[in-house]
């Protein structure tokens, strides 16, 4: 292969781009979300790569395609979207795998042992060391997580806010928060609008900041769900270290929507919900697009010998094309 194809789908957004087996970016497109299930991602996927490939006047019949989606949790739906992505017929040849993976390789040197935890919308950890792989599946409550990340959060400001309405838990500034943010009468109202579908759960995403503003503000409600969630960034981590035997030497790879906030509100909170953390791990806060990690795991891939730096800078000097 002479080329790869970068892909990093998420559940908001789909990046797509192209590199010449020596490294430098050819092209770069953007597009909607591609945790649609596998036959629709591919779909999608293919159109992007098409519109990459046709800016760089490259041919996708010589890539080899480094998908890393959202959506792709257990083995089952690993194989399902590499099936469905090499039905299409135009790369070379395809790999897939959970993004949460591109993070680990962004963040982290692949002779590096190292946990990767992102906090989107959901929270997905995979950890790697030598050429042993751990990940947990990430589905939900029925594999023992909360439910998401920035998701949680925002529903656990209604839910806190409504029993500071109804007098079943303690005052908190959130509830006004969340009156202000939806433009509703009272909390129950929120619920009201949720049965009716006058109001999505999208809209609760606002709230996030909120919270993390209320918890370093000494709010001891919003406190409380924000080191909740911090906590678990660091019961996963470890527990994910503990699972491929430990050992000096690890790097804690953190990214996400919630890690990418420039005050560094939830990283603060994960420091102060977990002592002890940055004794077991470097801590590593990505400081690229995450289709840079699946970019370098492309080239690792096709065995080219590009170093990170000169992915990154190019990603750096670049914007994504906006394809609608």
């Amino acid at each position: 292969m002479s080329l790869v194809l970068a892909v990093d789908g998420g559940n908001s957004k789909t990046d797509v781009a192209l590199l010449s087996a020596s490294g430098p970016l050819l092209s770069w497109v953007r597009g909607p979300g591609s945790a649609i299930g596998a036959l629709r991602a591919a779909r999608l996927i293919g159109r992007l790569a098409g519109v990459a490939a046709r800016r760089a006047g490259a041919d996708l019949a010589a890539a080899h395609a480094a998908c890393y989606l959202a959506g792709a949790d257990v083995p089952w739906q690993v194989e399902e979207r590499r099936a469905a992505l090499d039905a299409l017929g135009v790369f070379g040849s395809v790999s897939v795998g959970n993004d949460a993976w591109a993070l680990l390789r962004l963040g982290a040197p692949a002779s590096v042992p190292a946990v990767g935890v992102v906090c989107g919308a959901g929270l997905k950890c995979v950890a790697r060391t030598g050429t042993s792989r751990h990940e947990f599946p990430s589905l939900g409550w029925q594999t023992g997580d909360l439910s998401g990340a920035g998701d949680f959060l925002a529903r656990e400001v209604v839910r806190v806010a409504a029993r500071a309405e109804d007098g079943r838990g303690p005052e908190t500034p959130l509830r006004d928060a969340v009156l202000a943010h939806l433009s509703v009468p009272s909390v129950r109202a929120v619920a009201e609008h949720l049965l009716t579908g006058e109001l999505t759960e999208d809209r609760l995403g606002g709230l996030v900041p909120v919270v993390l503003d209320q918890a370093l503000a000494g709010d001891p409600v919003a406190a409380s769900v924000v080191g909740e969630l911090a906590a678990e960034v660091g019961v996963t981590a470890r527990a994910a270290r503990r699972h491929l035997g430990g050992g000096p030497g690890w790097t804690l790879v953190l990214g996400g929507g919630l890690f990418a906030d420039p005050a560094g509100r939830f990283l603060s909170a994960v420091r102060t919900a977990t002592p002890g953390l940055e004794e077991e791990f470097t801590l590593a806060a990505v400081d690229a697009p995450p289709v840079v990690g699946a970019a370098l795991l492309g080239l690792d891939h096709i065995g080219a010998r590009v170093s990170s730096s000169a992915v990154r800078h190019a990603f750096r000097d670049a914007d994504p094309f906006p394809d609608c």
